[in-house]
């Protein structure tokens, strides 16, 4: 009787679970597909019936969204900030998380907590000074603007992140490669940044999903078109009484690609870093 009653709770839990899983993935999902869905429609029919499917796909309206607004220009914008972003985030993440993982000085601890409070520090605290510091260092209206407050906010989750999958590697490999005459960089360099891949992928990720999908630094710091981001390149289709909705979403979609593209690039990391992760823990 028990072990019926153990099978049914079990199914039922199972149910659940199953449930509970497609409604998140539905509730996921949405947001692409009327994405998706709203570029492919006139504006009309887009204000009228705005959860509505196109009745015709109006490919044009890509063509027509690169028309009426640069977003080749943002694109590329956007790729500059980001690319730059994420490399000195990972670089300095993992020089920093070395030295904490594995050095020992004065003031490690302290300067590790005080590092991580970084963390705990809203962006829009930093606004105005940031905006000060910005016109007195004449880097306003410049790639410089975004790159600096994106790599410093992104450096502490680095940080924490790629320290802590340091820790985990066996220090043999350490004490056999300082036999072996290895310097300090060329243990960092050879051994311990190739074994950190995993951690280093998913600090890419967060780093360039974060500078990529940006948008208070980028509408603060620039007002020079030849300098915006796509996040705000795509308000250029909203207008003083109307706003060109499928070709914003149009926009959307073109600005969404790239974030897929690097996650199925490091997708492989990504999966590693978890089980590596699962394994150890």
């Amino acid at each position: 009787m028990e072990s019926a009653m153990s099978r049914v709770s079990g199914g039922l839990g199972k149910l659940l679970s199953r449930l509970f899983l497609l409604v998140w993935f539905v509730a996921t999902c949405y947001p692409v597909v009327w994405m998706l869905s709203t570029s492919l429609r006139t504006n009309a029919d887009v204000v009228t019936k705005p959860w509505g499917l196109p009745r015709s796909f109006l490919w044009q309206n890509y063509a027509e969204a690169l028309r009426k607004a640069p977003l080749l220009r943002y694109f590329v914008n956007s790729v500059i900030v980001s690319v730059v972003s994420v490399l000195l985030i990972v670089l300095i993440s993992a020089m920093a998380a070395y030295a904490f993982s594995r050095l020992r000085f004065r003031l490690q601890k302290p300067l590790f907590y005080a590092t991580l409070l970084g963390l705990g520090i809203p962006t829009h605290i930093a606004l105005v000074p940031l905006f000060v510091l910005n016109l007195r260092l004449h880097v306003a209206d410049t790639y410089l603007a975004l790159i600096g407050p994106n790599v410093a906010f992104g450096i502490p989750f680095g940080i924490l992140m790629i320290r802590g999958f340091m820790l985990t590697l066996p220090r043999e490999l350490e004490e056999a490669a300082e036999i072996d005459g290895c310097s300090r960089f060329a243990l960092f360099g050879r051994i311990f940044l190739p074994m950190s891949q995993p951690a280093l992928a998913v600090v890419a990720v967060f780093a360039f999903v974060g500078t990529w999908n940006e948008f208070l630094f980028a509408l603060t710091f620039i007002h020079d078109p030849a300098f915006k981001t796509l996040p705000i390149g795509l308000m250029d289709f909203v207008g003083e009484f109307t706003t060109q909705w499928p070709l914003m979403a149009a926009g959307m979609v073109v600005a969404t690609v790239p974030m897929i593209v690097f996650y199925v690039v490091l997708q492989k990391r990504l999966m590693e870093a978890m089980t590596t992760g699962a394994l150890r823990g």
